[in-house]
């Protein structure tokens, strides 16, 4: 791997793995260090690298202080995300395969949360970046059956209090506004994603991919836009 690096107070990593992800992983990490005031560092991975090789070296790059994101390709038999992203103690971005024309600059940004605080905190300062650098966020709390409020089925003024107190508690960046839906979490977040024309679905992860978990997350990948994962810490 080789590194060419410029100095930045937030450095998005573009990670090159193979020719046909340069387009839009760099463009996605230039669009993505526009909107939080950094730079763009190139990671390019040379083939002789083993996939365990190769994600190392990405882990560690995105260790570095000073570093925000790091942009990979979303696709593959085999995608080097897969062994990135639960080691990584920040954001990854996965960029749809596919993908070439990149927008000039992320507008709305979806942002899926489960009411928890432990997911709150970790997307809190990722969505601060966001909505200072003009970024739109759109906020998705999904109801299952034991959570739904005894107000849904007649909204009303309850619904609109509710409403404020959990923007108030989860995500109190000016401007940002709630949808709310009941059922599937994961079925929800695609079709949100599309209908708001989100330029990037934000959401806080466990690191876990094992069978049974990151339900959401596997559904996301499915969406036309680009998927930033960012780590809930362990507890």
């Amino acid at each position: 791997m080789t590194a060419m690096k410029t100095a930045g107070p937030a450095e998005v990593l573009a990670v090159l793995e193979h020719r046909d992800a340069v387009t839009s992983v760099e463009g996605m990490a230039a669009v993505i260090a526009r909107l939080v005031g950094g730079e763009v560092r190139q990671v390019r991975l040379s083939g002789d690298l083993s996939p365990q090789q190769a994600a190392r070296q990405v882990v560690r790059a995105l260790r570095e202080p000073g570093t925000f994101a790091g942009v990979l390709a979303g696709d593959g038999m085999q995608p080097l995300w897969r062994r990135v992203a639960p080691q990584s103690p920040k954001p990854v971005v996965l960029v749809p395969a596919g993908t070439r024309d990149q927008p000039s600059r992320i507008r709305r940004v979806l942002l899926p949360l489960d009411g928890t605080a432990r997911s709150a905190s970790a997307v809190a300062a990722t969505a601060e970046r966001f909505a200072r650098g003009g970024a739109e966020l759109v906020v998705l709390h999904v109801f299952d059956a034991e959570t739904v409020p005894k107000f849904w089925d007649q909204y009303a003024h309850a619904g609109q209090a509710w409403e404020q107190e959990f923007l108030a508690r989860y995500c109190a960046q000016p401007g940002a506004r709630l949808e709310l839906r009941q059922g599937a979490a994961a079925e929800h977040v695609v079709q949100v994603a599309g209908a708001e024309q989100a330029d990037m679905i934000a959401l806080a992860w466990s690191r876990r991919l094992e069978p049974g978990r990151a339900l959401v997350v596997r559904a996301v990948l499915d969406a036309e836009v680009p998927v930033m994962l960012v780590p809930i810490p362990a507890p």
